[in-house]
């Protein structure tokens, strides 16, 4: 009976409708899955792309691990973590950049290294500078690295003086608030976010001296693969369980999440077309239910059963949902590869700091897209082939009469 089903709901399916209107929703239909399958495909693929960037962006810029509590240099040894590049002491401290022509609240940021060797790649943020954190001598102010957009502010350049001024380390009793002049020896473009007009870097012993009351110090790590962070966290809470280790996730979690949120958010709206498309199949297999009842009722008395009446409309439901997910998941991938490869959605450089439309192919989210269209395609068949089903037979036969 199961292969005399799908004998008739191809007949049915491909057979010329006595009713043309019939036919052209069936098309309409198959259109409309496919429209938000390649929708959908398209806006998984582009938020993946700003994401990839974002992450991009950002690993390259700061720690891929911020270590805190007591740990000497020598328990992150190169022969016991082979994956570590660099490790280096940091301090933050909120502070005041001022100069003759105006003053800015910054996050300053005093690293344990003699040069700035945050840098990256060319394609991910420019440096200004050797960005050497020098030491004031007897007669050298302290190196001070600060961003292009702070630098604007402040009306500044390389070799210019600035002062660095913490409000937040005035001690009881001294009416002088700790400050410090400093030579500006570098400058960056990272195009993150606020890191260009907020942050800048200075020595760790600079900031110590003008930091006192700034709280421990933390151990910044840089891994050769940022996607290991978890895996070496779980290595080091092991061997010493009293160290709190943040992932470069965590530190920038509420923005990963407002990502998530945003691509099923969309994922959930754009399903709203293939909804629409439904509408259209079940009205669709209704119409064809009326136009074919004398014909259910004549199976149901050669002895079909309820329920291979109810299996063959609802494979003409199959078959529309097969023809519009695989029409939709075959031109949304290409259209996403052929970004990928030829970039041919160009982006305004002076808006965006990217010059291409970035897309990543996700074949698990496409498999995702294919399925819930698939499924919510299956169970909106359900109701016509049910009511075909339910049909007397006598009364199905005499329909026309």
């Amino acid at each position: 009976m199961r292969r005399f089903d799908w004998y008739l709901g191809l007949r049915y399916f491909f057979s010329k409708k006595g009713n043309r209107y019939i036919s052209w929703v069936s098309g309409i239909s198959i259109a409309g899955i496919a429209l938000g399958v390649v929708a959908l495909i398209l806006t998984l693929a582009i938020l993946n792309g700003f994401e990839g960037e974002v992450t991009k962006r950002i690993i390259r810029f700061i720690p891929h691990l911020v270590i805190s509590g007591e740990l000497r240099e020598s328990d992150l040894a190169g022969e016991q973590y082979p994956e570590i590049v660099e490790r280096y002491q940091q301090l933050e401290r909120k502070a005041i950049l001022s100069t003759k022509f105006d003053q800015q609240v910054s996050l300053i940021q005093a690293i344990g290294n003699d040069q700035w060797t945050l840098r990256g790649s060319a394609e991910i943020h420019s440096m200004l500078g050797d960005g050497r954190l020098v030491i004031s001598g007897d007669h050298d102010l302290p190196g001070i690295v600060i961003g292009a957009g702070l630098a604007d502010k402040l009306m500044v350049s390389i070799g210019d003086t600035l002062m660095v001024t913490s409000p937040l380390d005035t001690r009881r009793g001294l009416a002088r608030v700790p400050q410090r002049l400093f030579t500006i020896t570098g400058m960056f473009r990272s195009n993150i976010f606020d890191y260009d007009r907020t942050r800048a870097f200075i020595h760790l012993q600079e900031g110590r001296r003008l930091f006192r009351q700034a709280g421990e110090l933390q151990w910044h790590v840089r891994l050769t693969d940022y996607r290991e962070a978890d895996t070496f966290r779980s290595q080091l809470a092991e061997q010493a369980p009293h160290l709190k280790v943040r992932t470069w996730f965590e530190q920038h979690e509420t923005l990963f999440n407002a990502m998530q949120l945003e691509k099923w958010g969309s994922f959930i709206g754009l399903n709203l077309i293939i909804l629409v498309a439904v509408f259209n199949i079940v009205s669709t297999l209704i119409m064809l239910v009326l136009e074919k009842t004398g014909e259910i009722g004549i199976l149901r008395v050669l002895g079909v059963t309820r329920k291979g009446i109810r299996s063959i409309f609802q494979i003409q439901g199959f078959l529309v949902a097969i023809l519009g997910v695989l029409l939709g998941v075959f031109i949304g991938t290409m259209l996403v590869i052929s970004q990928i490869q030829w970039r041919w959605i160009q982006l305004p450089t002076e808006i965006y700091v990217i010059p291409t439309l970035p897309m990543i192919l996700s074949w698990w989210e496409i498999a995702l897209v294919a399925s819930v269209a698939f499924l919510i395609v299956i169970l909106a068949v359900r109701y016509p082939a049910v009511k075909a089903s339910k049909l007397v037979p006598v009364d199905a036969i005499n329909y026309k009469k």
